[in-house]
């Protein structure tokens, strides 16, 4: 749900008042920008365990120096991570513009169902990563047709070599939408670019002669690092795409342009609902 605007004259929150938080709240999203957001946050407990909840209430307020301006509220949904309990909350946002926001986040079930957490975060004046409706970089990433072996172009232990066929560039040229995938599954700081490269390939199997499916390895030289993460040299295409993080992925339509930018771990039914529209 996106975010309603505020009343003509809302009343400011007061942030001097106490208040008091059961919950901790860790923004998860690292390129915010005025539009639409796909806003990520994970919620920890008292021992800094997850908190497992199916969603959660979302007030979200603009910082001014006289108090925080509410704006509106959203519905967050709970994205469970692979491997465990873990996971994350995904919200769609439009922020109407850059500053200090504040979010206040209720779950609305599950064990903390009716405690409070508050978050501070950055709206940024321009993303870094291609704006959604914005044109696709046309990168020359490397191919299966550059190399010997797949071990130079991914880390992940079961490739398909389907995902290493074209560069983004000539996936552009096609007229199909693209689904492209930034991540590095041996390399993972969050350990989950290896199970999005696993939804990524099974989004290829169903959509399969309906739309482009690539994944880029974040670093240009996989087989040279294995047990030695310092020989690392990020892949030029990060750079292209301005990825602060990973894994990131991106669904592009059939006119070239950004339909949908996913941060961190996305699953098969968030990236769905973008490729089902385009």
């Amino acid at each position: 749900a996106m975010a309603c605007s505020g009343s003509s004259s809302p009343t400011p929150v007061d942030l001097a008042t106490p208040v008091v938080l059961s919950l901790r709240a860790l923004v998860a999203s690292s390129d915010l920008a005025p539009g639409e957001n796909r806003f990520v946050f994970a919620l920890l407990g008292s021992t800094s365990s997850p908190v497992r909840a199916s969603g959660a209430q979302v007030a979200l307020s603009y910082v001014e120096k006289d108090g925080a301006v509410p704006y509106g509220e959203v519905e967050a949904v709970f994205r469970r991570w692979p491997g465990g309990p873990g996971g994350v909350f995904t919200a769609q946002v439009d922020f109407p513009q850059a500053g200090t926001w504040l979010a206040e986040i209720v779950p609305t079930d599950g064990e903390a169902v009716g405690e409070l957490a508050r978050l501070s975060f950055e709206v940024k004046e321009q993303s870094d990563t291609p704006a959604l409706g914005a044109p696709a970089p046309r990168s020359s990433n490397r191919t299966a047709a550059d190399v010997a072996s797949l071990e130079e172009l991914t880390s992940d232990v079961n490739p398909d070599q389907e995902l290493y066929q074209m560069t983004i560039a000539q996936a552009l040229q096609t007229g199909q939408p693209l689904l492209v995938a930034f991540a590095t599954p041996a390399f993972c700081a969050s350990a989950t670019c290896g199970p999005q490269v696993d939804v990524v390939k099974a989004l290829k199997e169903t959509y399969k002669g309906l739309i482009n499916v690539i994944h880029v390895e974040v670093y240009e030289n996989p087989h040279e690092m294995r047990g030695d993460l310092s020989k690392g040299r990020l892949s030029p295409e990060i750079e292209e795409w301005g990825l602060p993080t990973e894994p990131w992925t991106f669904i592009v339509d059939a006119n070239g342009l950004i339909a949908g930018k996913f941060e961190a771990f996305t699953s098969y039914e968030e990236l769905d609902e973008t490729l089902a529209r385009v």
